[in-house]
């Protein structure tokens, strides 16, 4: 009996420790200076290491902060607001698809036309057709 009393109270003790040690998320001033990066740049090859320079963090340091201040990935969150400018894109004209990949950040149309796909569930043809 004292023994499964004695494991109960190490594993309470193991929980609060666990809560208490939660990333803070990236403070207003630096993640709003990477996300202003982010979508100035949308065709630049943007990665971990430029993103993370941009406000002084490491790379791992940037990468936990920027999830718990955003709920995702810098590289996620990099590739929606592609996605969202190629949607707007697609909605304003007849703007080839190879130049609204390229004008978005994307290395070819078949990786723009798979992203668009997994994230909207159509073609970036289809969509605009559909429009």
């Amino acid at each position: 009996m004292a023994a499964l009393a004695t494991r109960l109270l190490y594993a309470v003790r193991s929980e609060k420790t666990s809560v208490t040690t939660r990333i803070s998320p990236l403070p207003p001033r630096p993640l709003r200076r990477v996300l202003d990066r982010m979508r100035a740049n949308l065709s630049e090859n943007l990665n971990l290491a430029t993103l993370a320079a941009e406000i002084g963090y490491s790379r791992a340091h940037f990468r936990r902060t920027f999830r718990a201040a955003t709920g995702q990935t810098p590289h996620r969150y990099l590739l929606n607001l592609r996605l969202e400018n190629a949607r707007a894109l697609l909605a304003s004209g007849a703007m080839p698809l190879i130049d609204i990949a390229a004008e978005c950040g994307f290395s070819s149309h078949a990786h723009l036309t798979a992203a668009f796909r997994s994230r909207f569930g159509v073609s970036p043809s289809a969509y605009r057709r559909n429009l």
